[in-house]
Parts: structure tokens; sequence; C-alpha cells
């Protein structure tokens, strides 16, 4: 079966006319249409609801008494998750697990606000603002698009869109009484996407009713989405009530090639795109005739097998073609020409070629790149400009759903440079307030010229915004109380160590910067832990500079870390300073994992670190071994790292440190601050020598003092005497947990740490009951929610424990 499409050639001396008749589309809308897409518009704007109703009687035959009735529950939108396979799940899952990180970067790289300080201390700069409310519109009835779903849907959601509403249509075949076809892959899309509310309603009645707003549907500050040539011309009517994507054209791919891709695959990403309908374009450009001809006898071998051959063959003969080319250089001048909706580089170099490419709406780089993965799976939003179009515009992204707005913050020295400027402008222009406006600030600002900018404007300029915002890590006064509320241990080196340790620090060379010692420290860590083969550790000033250093290795455009909550404080706070995502995962009731939804996490935002504290501060339990393993191995499957964070294992029953070396991918922290050693500031990270290797090298020099490190060094030397001290603080745990499940109005949480969380009727009373008691313990209530009404105390020696029940009995 032959395929006659039109062959061409760029030495041909008419090649440019037959160029720009191929490049001939007409958008004018049927003039019938337009006036009935008129009067629809105008009919809903008028009458709301009972147009609505009207005309989805009347085109789709879906009768219903109210509008109300036109709205999908949310809960169908769950049952059609569950009710499609489980690989038709899947797929969407991971489709939309793509295109949600892609977004997700490209908020980072271009919708965040920003402002500078100039040199007269004036604040400019450029907020960005998501959109309140966006409406979508999805094709409905026999068609099932739940790619289009995905890649209007998740840009909006990852944009930060207060409200997504969907419309699409159901129409009813046969019985009147149906509800009308609603497809399940795209209401399973709906609710993977974020969509918040969905309506049963199309054309250019839904069109009408996002623009202008009913009692029952919503008014929106944007439409985008697909449609035919009714719902088109309806979104050209609304524009300037609400904001549009774009006015689509045919589909159309341009294919360059040099002749090194099979050429049935090119053949089939030409059908791609002649397939949606007989308007859509397949160029190939190619300057090998035999490939073209290759390409030709590709067609007409595989066309009968395709379901859609008769729109296929009207597509490649009515607007398709086969162009030969002197280069590829030249090639690609020509696709510039052209703008093409999809553009593939199917050649050995693509990267050699892409450079010299300007107008496109997507590139697909490489003979393995299908425009067809692009639509569906990719990432990239496959909603691209056509007809010419991406000369100007871009794809629809995150910066289609958020707006901008300017800042503008004159300081006084600013306004007396600028305010003769705008004066004489003003004054050329005829605009004499607009002049006495600047003048009037100008006089104000000459009188205090001389002042200094005050400190409270200074910071208000320089430091960051999110940091003004922030709250210091907080230590609670302690002097004079009995000190329980920072899991510390209690003991102290007995005299004759104290003594021998004093004497050591004294001949410390504190005037040279610290050089062997740490190495020093290091080897006799690695020998302590009996760290595995093939793994390396290095040190921190404590482990809150590990964590810092770790978010500042990872930090790259949409890097996100992901951890369970409550728990430390530092993971979040060291993602916010660095500029990264943080996504905390709540625990169970009994703060256990809750393995779901931290796989969840993990498969939507495909972190690049997920902390796991074993055992957890504040709750002190070891997570479930199974939980873990499931986690880790899913983050194995993607390009993060895990961490362990062992701060309290010297009290646990177990550790992830032996396993260290079957996982790549996996890190274990840990601190000699639990150990014994808070005052020393130690910290130190376990994984893979070449991981290490990496995040040392964001490490500042000489962060741990020659002091700190021959501390260490001599407590490792007599690591029995700390393994003795952490073995009462354990026996010290378990008559405390005794006692405290016995005592009423207290209910203790198991624990693996030095500290144990218990929940009392009154946190906040019975906090400061101990404390007028001369108790320090921590409330942590208002950490997270689940942690209402608890207390973390930390385990002392005998006597503080006797001292912390009675305390807290006195304050029950």
């Amino acid at each position: 079966m032959s395929v006659a499409i039109r062959r061409l050639d760029t030495r041909s001396p008419g090649f440019d006319a037959e160029l720009r008749a191929l490049q001939h589309w007409s958008e004018q809308t049927d003039a019938a249409i337009e006036a009935r897409v008129a009067a629809i518009v105008a009919d809903v704007r008028a009458r709301g609801d009972a147009a609505l109703l009207e005309y989805t009687a009347r085109f789709d035959g879906l009768q219903v008494a109210r509008a109300a009735a036109l709205e999908i529950d949310p809960g169908e939108l769950q049952a059609a998750l569950a009710r499609i396979t489980p690989a038709q799940r899947a797929a969407l899952e991971q489709a939309a697990a793509r295109v949600r990180d892609y977004h997700r970067r490209q908020l980072q790289a271009c919708c965040r606000g920003w402002s500078f300080a100039d040199a007269d201390g004036s604040r400019l700069g450029q907020k960005v603002t998501p959109l309140d409310r966006v409406g979508l519109y999805v094709p409905g009835g026999k068609a099932a698009y739940p790619s289009s779903v995905l890649m209007n849907a998740i840009p909006a959601q990852v944009a930060g869109v207060g409200e997504i509403v969907m419309v699409v249509p159901t129409p009813v075949r046969g019985d009147p009484a149906a509800q009308g076809e609603r497809n399940p892959l795209v209401l399973a899309a709906a609710a993977l996407a974020g969509v918040q509310r969905v309506f049963t309603v199309g054309g250019a009645q839904a069109v009408a009713a996002l623009a202008y707003g009913t009692a029952t549907i919503p008014r929106v500050d944007k439409i985008t989405g697909p449609g035919n040539a009714y719902v088109a011309s309806a979104k050209k009517h609304v524009f300037g009530q609400v904001g549009i994507d774009m006015i689509a054209g045919p589909s159309e791919i341009l294919v360059l090639a040099d002749g090194s891709t099979p050429a049935d695959w090119v053949a089939m990403d030409l059908f791609s795109q002649a397939e949606h309908d007989e308007l859509a374009q397949s160029l190939l450009l190619c300057p090998d005739a035999a490939y073209l001809d290759a390409v030709q006898a590709a067609m007409a071998r595989l066309l009968p097998q395709m379901p859609r051959a008769a729109v296929i063959r009207a597509s490649l003969e009515g607007r398709g073609a086969l162009i030969r080319t002197r280069s590829l250089e030249e090639a690609c001048a020509i696709s510039n020409r052209i703008a093409p909706e999809h553009l593939e580089i199917s050649s050995k170099e693509p990267q050699r070629w892409e450079p010299l490419l300007k107008h496109a709406g997507a590139i697909f780089l490489g003979a393995y790149t299908s425009e067809s993965l692009g639509d569906y799976c990719a990432g990239p939003n496959h909603v691209l400009p056509t007809s010419g179009t991406a000369r100007f515009s871009s794809p629809l992204g995150v910066y289609d759903f958020v707006k901008r707005s300017s800042l503008i913050e004159v300081s006084a020295a600013g306004a007396q440079v600028l305010g003769p400027i705008a004066s004489v402008l003003a004054h050329g222009e005829g605009l004499q307030a607009h002049a006495r406006a600047a003048e009037l600030r100008l006089d104000a600002a000459a009188a205090g010229a001389a002042a200094a900018v005050p400190l409270a404007e200074r910071l208000q300029h320089t430091v960051r915004q999110d940091v003004q915002s922030m709250h210091a890590y907080a230590v609670q006064p302690s002097e004079g109380l009995v000190k329980l509320d920072a899991m510390e241990n209690p003991f102290r080196l007995p005299p004759e160590l104290q003594r021998a340790l004093g004497e050591r620090l004294g001949h410390v060379a504190i005037n040279r910067y610290p050089g062997r010692c740490t190495a020093d420290v290091i080897d006799a860590l690695a020998r302590h832990v009996q760290l595995p083969a093939g793994c390396r550790l290095m040190l921190g000033n404590g482990s809150d500079e590990l964590i810092s250093l770790l978010a500042m290795a990872c930090d790259r455009p949409g890097a996100a870390i992901v951890a369970p909550l409550p728990g430390f404080v530092m993971y979040e706070m060291s993602a916010r300073l660095q500029g990264l995502g943080f996504i905390g995962v709540p625990l169970t009731a009994r703060f256990e994992l809750d393995a779901d939804a931290m796989l969840r996490a993990v498969e939507q935002h495909r972190p690049a670190l997920t902390y796991l504290a074993y055992p957890n501060n504040p709750t002190a339990n070891l997570f479930d071994d199974a939980a873990i393993d499931r986690i880790v191995g899913a983050v194995a499957q993607q390009q993060g790292f895990v961490v362990f964070d062992e701060a309290y294992q010297p009290f646990a029953s177990r550790s992830r440190l032996p396993r260290l070396a079957e996982h790549p991918h996996v890190l274990v922290m840990r601190t000699l601050s639990k150990f014994g050693l808070a005052g020393v500031r130690l910290g130190y990270l376990c994984g893979h020598a070449a991981l290490i290797d990496e995040i040392d090298k964001v490490r500042p020099p000489y962060n741990v003092s020659v002091l700190n490190a021959e501390a260490t060094l001599f407590a490792l030397e007599h690591a029995g005497e700390f393994a003795r001290q952490a073995a009462l603080i354990r026996a010290q745990r378990e008559r405390l947990q005794a006692a405290l499940r016995a005592l009423p109005g207290c209910e203790p949480f198991p624990s693996e740490a030095n500290m144990i969380l218990v929940r009392v009727p009154d946190a906040k009373r019975v906090f400061g009951g101990m404390k007028a008691r001369g108790v320090l313990v921590k409330n942590v209530e208002g950490l997270h929610p689940l942690l209402a009404n608890c207390l973390r105390l930390t385990v002392g020696t005998a006597d503080e424990n006797a001292q912390m029940l009675d305390a807290l009995k006195a304050s029950l």
C-alpha cells in the first residue's frame, strides 16, 4: 500500500513557494460556529446554571434536575483510581511522578520571587504569586485523555494554585436517565493530579461557566486544556475576562534525520502525529535521498497495520512531506522557519545540532527519544505551541499558573536620587501631579539625607526574608535545675580520667591548625565502630553540621528532603536554609512509620535525601525494619540517598551500620554527644568511600578543633568507661519506664534511646509544675500535632530520675 506523500528538494527553484504552501493553514473558524458560540457564552453569562442545564441536556443528552448534580463527588475520583487495572494505575502514577518532578524543578528555576537592594538602599524585586483558581477543560465521552489531565493539572498544583476545577463532558448514549459516560482513566488521573472539583459539562457552555461563574461552578482566573472548534472559539471569546493557555492548531512533528535511525522508527514517529487528524502535519528533513526512500517504503509497509490508517493517510498525503536538504545545517535553518510543535533530532550526534535550533515547542534528542514518550511520561509538558507560534511562545508550565508583581520600596536616599529624574520626565509629558509627587518626597528626603540608614531597615533589605521569619534554635536556661531536657549523658568522667585528660589537653599545640589529629580520629572511629570494608567516614562539628553539609552537597534545582514527622528539627531547618524543598510525612498515632505514605512521598517527590532517625527524636522508638527496608529499596530505584541518623545508638538494640556495605545509596550518621561528649561537638558520617569523598568536598577546612580531636581520641581509648555509663543509663531507662507506667495520668511510649516520651493530661501545666519544683524537661507538644500533651524526659542518674518522678507526680 503506497503512500503518496509529497517529496520536496531544497535544490528545486520553487522550493520556497512549495514550503510556504505546505505551511499554510487557515485558523479561521466557521462563521456559523462563531455565532453559535457567542450566543451560548452570552446566555450562560446571563442565566448561569439554568442555561448550563439546558445546553448540557441538548448537546450531551445529560438531564439533571439541579446544577449541583453535575459535580462528581471526590470519592468517585478515588474509586476510579481503585477500579482501573493495576497496569493502568502504575502507568498513571509513574507518569504523574515524572511530570511532577520536572515541574518542581521548573518552579525552582524560573518561578521564584526575588529582590535586591541598590546602592541607595532602595529594594526592588519581583513577587511571584500562584493563581487563586484555574479551570481545566478535558474532552470526554468515548475520548479518553488522562495524559491531558496530568499535563494541565500537575503544573498548576506544583505552582501552588489554590483550587483546580475540571470540566469534562459525559454524553449519554442511549438511556436518557443515565449519568453519562464517565471515563475511569480520566477520573483516576484527576485524583492523582490534585484536581479538587470536577463537573460533568463540556463545550462552549463549560468554558463560559468557568469564565463568568455560575451559582454552582466557581469563576476561575485561567482556563487551559484542549477541545474542539466550539471550545477553541469559546476560549477566544472569554479571553480578557480570564487568561487562557493557547488556541492550538493541528498537531505537528518535524524530524531532522541523518539516516542513522531505523526507517521504521521514523515512519512510526511520523504516524504518531498524523493519526491525530487529517490536518496534522508530519515532516521529515534529511540530506540522504536513499533514506527518504526507505522511510517512504516503511510507511507503505506499516500503514495497513494502523487502526487509524485512513486518517494517517489523509494527513500524510494532504499536509505531510519528505524533504531532501543539502545538509543538516540547512535542515536546522528550515526547522527554525517552520517552528514546529514537536521537533525530533534523530541523529548520532543530536547535541551537535541542538544549539542551531531556536524555535520549537519541544526538542527530542536522539534516536531513542520518540515524541510519544514526551506526550505521556518523560516529564516535560506536552501542551505545546503550534502553527509556528513556537517563535514567540512556550510549552505550558508552572509559569502559566503564577503571576508576577513588581516590588518597589524606595529609601529616603533613593528618593533624592530618583526624584529629580522622575520630575524632569513627568514635566516633559505634561503630568504635573506626577512631577509634584516626586518633588514632595525629594524635599523630605533632603532634610534627612545625612542620616544613616536605621539598622531595622538595613536588616529588612539585607537579610533573607525566610531567615527573618525563622526562630533561632532555642536552648532552655537550666541554672539551678535538674537538667533533663537535652538527652545528655548525666555522668562525668571519674576523677583519675579527668586529671589524665586535663594533662593531655595541656600538651596540645593550640597555636597550630588541626592536622594529623583529625586523621587519627577518623582511623580510631573506624576501628571503634568496625566500619565495613569499602566504606569511609568524615567528621562534622556535631551531626548538625553534617546535616547542613548534606543539604549543601545535594542542592540541585528542584531537590527535596523527605523525613518522618515528628522528627529532628534540623532536617527541615537545613533544607529551608539551603533552598531545598522539605516534605514531612506524619508518623502513625503510635509514632510508627507510615510506610505507604513514605513510599508515596518517595515516588512523588524523588527526594535527594530521605532521613530516618534510628531511634527517632523526640519519640525515642526504633522504626520497624521491614518498613525501613521497603523505603531503602524504593530509594534504590531512584537517584537519592537514605540517611540513618543513629545519634542515640549507644542506647539502642539495633543499628544499620553493619549493613552499610549492602547499599551504596545509604549513609549512617552518628554523634559522640550521646556517647558522653556533648561538649566536644563531634559527629561522623559513614558511607561508601566514593559517596563520602563527594560530600567531604563541601566540608569547611579545620571544622574540628585540635582540643575536640584530642578529647575524642582520649575517650575512644577509654571506651570501656563510656560503655559502662551507657549500660547504667539503659538500666535506669527501664526502671523509669516501669515507674511511669504505674503513674496514673501518665502514658509513656517505648524507648530505645536515653529519653522517654510521655503523654500527660496537660503538658504546659505539668511542664511548668516540674520546672517550679526544680526539674527541667522538654515540652514538645508544639513541635507537631501528634505530640499533643507530650513531654520528653531525659534519662538521668538514679537520684535525678527520682527527683524527676517526684516532680512529675506532684505536677500531674
